[in-house]
C-alpha cells in the first residue's frame, strides 16, 4: 500500500476593480506511484501543472456552470501552455448537461457517487479515470430516471461500456422493492506492478433489495447480489438518521454473508482505473461473514465526522474516518484517515498501510486566508 499526502492551501484575494473577494485554491498531490500534480483555481479559472517522468505539462482551464429552470450545464475549456500535453488531452470537455424536474431526469457528463440499492454491487462508482487534474470526453456517461409514482425506472450507460438498469416498486408505504442488472461489456485493462498490462474479462451482476421504514426514524433493508460466474452475497441491516436541532446524526449497521468469489461494492470508486481482479480474489479468498458499521455527524456546519468500520471472520478489520471542523473564526481544518489492516488502535500507523491527508486554512483578515 503506498502512502499518499495531499496538501491544500486556500487564499482569498481582492479584485481592485470591483472591490470583491475572489477564491483562490492551490492543491498539491504527490504519491510514490504516480505523477506530481499542482492545481491552482482562481475564480473559476484553473492553472494546472503535472510532472510526468521528465516532462512538464501545464494547462489553463476555464470551468463555467449555467442553470436555467430545470436545465443546467457545465463544461471545461482547456488551453495548453506549451507543446507537452497529458494523454487524451482535449480542448473542450462537456462536464455535464442535465434536466431534472423531480419526476424525470437525464444527465450526460461526468458521473460521481453512483450507488445502486444499498451498495452491495455498485457503491460510489465514478466515470473518472483516476485522480487526474484533466478531464476528457471519454470519462462521461448517461444517467437518468422516470418516476411513475408506483414504479421508478433508472438506468446508466457510460462511454467505457458500463451499463445498468433498475426498476423500483413502491408496493405500499411500508415496503419498496428494487431489482437491477449491471454489465461491463468490454472488461478493464490494469497496469501490473512489474510492468505491462493485464486485460480483465467482462463482469455482469444482478441484485434484489428491499427497504422498510420503521419507527423512530429507523429503516430496515436487505439486499442480495451475484457477480455472475463468480460469487454471491447478501446483507441486511438498519439505518437511522435524526435532526438533533444543533446537529444531524446518522448511523447504519449491517450483517453480511459472502461467497469466496464475491467482492462487495465491486463496481466502486476505483473501478475505471484500478478494478479488482476477481480471479486473484477467488484464488485466495474464503467464504466469509461479518458486519459493516457507519456513523455520521454534522454539527451546524461547524464540524462533520464520518466513521466506517468493517470486519469479517478470519481477516483483518478496516477503519476509516473523515473529519472537518471550524475551530474558530480564523482556523478551519479537514483530515481523513484510512487503515485497511486495523487490529487495534496501536495499529494506526503509516507503516501498516494507512493513508492520511489534511487541509488547514488560517484567516489572516477579511480578505486573506
Amino acid at each position: 500500500m503506498k502512502n499518499i499526502l495531499i496538501v491544500s492551501c486556500f487564499l482569498l484575494v481582492v479584485s481592485s476593480a470591483h472591490a470583491q473577494t475572489i477564491p483562490v485554491t492551490t492543491t498539491i498531490n504527490s504519491s510514490s506511484g504516480g505523477p506530481t500534480t499542482l492545481n491552482s483555481n482562481i475564480g473559476g479559472v484553473s492553472i494546472s501543472y503535472t510532472k510526468v517522468g521528465t516532462r512538464d505539462v501545464m494547462s489553463l482551464t476555464w470551468r463555467p456552470d449555467f442553470k436555467y429552470g430545470f436545465w443546467s450545464t457545465g463544461f471545461d475549456v482547456n488551453v495548453a501552455l506549451g507543446e507537452n500535453k497529458t494523454a487524451d488531452y482535449q480542448n473542450i470537455v462537456f462536464r455535464y448537461v442535465e434536466y431534472d424536474d423531480a419526476k424525470k431526469g437525464l444527465r450526460y457528463g461526468v458521473l460521481d457517487g453512483v450507488t445502486i440499492g444499498h451498495g452491495l454491487i455498485m457503491k460510489n462508482y465514478t466515470t473518472r479515470k483516476g485522480p487526474a487534474i484533466m478531464l476528457n470526453n471519454d470519462q462521461l456517461g448517461f444517467k437518468g430516471y422516470l418516476d411513475f409514482d408506483q414504479y421508478v425506472v433508472r438506468g446508466m450507460a457510460t462511454k467505457s461500456n458500463l451499463y445498468y438498469a433498475r426498476v423500483e416498486e413502491r408496493v405500499n408505504p411500508m415496503l419498496t422493492l428494487g431489482q437491477y442488472y449491471v454489465t461491463d461489456t468490454t472488461g478493464r485493462k490494469v497496469d501490473l506492478s512489474a510492468g505491462g498490462t493485464k486485460q480483465l474479462p467482462p463482469v455482469s451482476a444482478i441484485g434484489l433489495d428491499a427497504l422498510m421504514p420503521l419507527p423512530w426514524n429507523f429503516e430496515g433493508y436487505a439486499e442480495a447480489g451475484q457477480l455472475l460466474n463468480h460469487g454471491s452475497g447478501v446483507s441486511a441491516g438498519l439505518s437511522w438518521a435524526y435532526d438533533l436541532m444543533v446537529a444531524n446524526a446518522s448511523f447504519g449497521a449491517e450483517y453480511r454473508v459472502f461467497d469466496k468469489g464475491f467482492v462487495p461494492g465491486y463496481f466502486g470508486s476505483e473501478y475505471e482505473f484500478n478494478p479488482i481482479d476477481l480471479s486473484s480474489v477467488e484464488a485466495v479468498a474464503k467464504p466469509r461473514n461479518g458486519f459493516l458499521a457507519q456513523f455520521g455527524l454534522n454539527a451546524m456546519g461547524l464540524a462533520t465526522l464520518g466513521v466506517v468500520y468493517e470486519s469479517y471472520t478470519d481477516s483483518n478489520s478496516a477503519l476509516s474516518a473523515d473529519l472537518t471542523a471550524k475551530l474558530s473564526d480564523q482556523v478551519s481544518v479537514r483530515g481523513y484517515y484510512s487503515q485497511p489492516n486495523f487490529v487495534d488502535f496501536r495499529s494506526l500507523s503509516l507503516e501498516q498501510g494507512a493513508v492520511m491527508g489534511a487541509d488547514v486554512a488560517y484567516k489572516l483578515n477579511a480578505n486573506t486566508s
